[in-house]
C-alpha cells in the first residue's frame, strides 16, 4: 500500500487544521484504518469516507 498523511490546511494557518489520510494501492478492499495518539485510539471527530475504485478518481 501506499499512505500518505498531510494537515489540511496547511500548516501556514494560525489555526489547528485536521490531519488526513490517504491509503491506495491496497489489498484486499475489506483493510480498516484506525487512528492512535499513543496507545488510545481515537473515535471522536474521525471521518471516513467511501473506498474509491482503482481509476474512478
Amino acid at each position: 500500500p501506499s499512505v500518505s498523511i498531510s494537515l489540511w490546511p496547511s500548516s501556514s494557518q494560525p489555526s489547528p487544521g485536521c490531519l488526513l489520510c490517504s491509503v491506495m494501492d491496497f489489498y484486499p478492499a475489506e483493510s480498516q484504518l484506525r487512528w492512535f495518539q499513543g496507545q488510545q485510539e481515537l473515535s471522536g471527530h474521525v471521518v471516513a469516507t467511501d473506498l474509491v475504485p482503482s481509476g474512478d478518481w
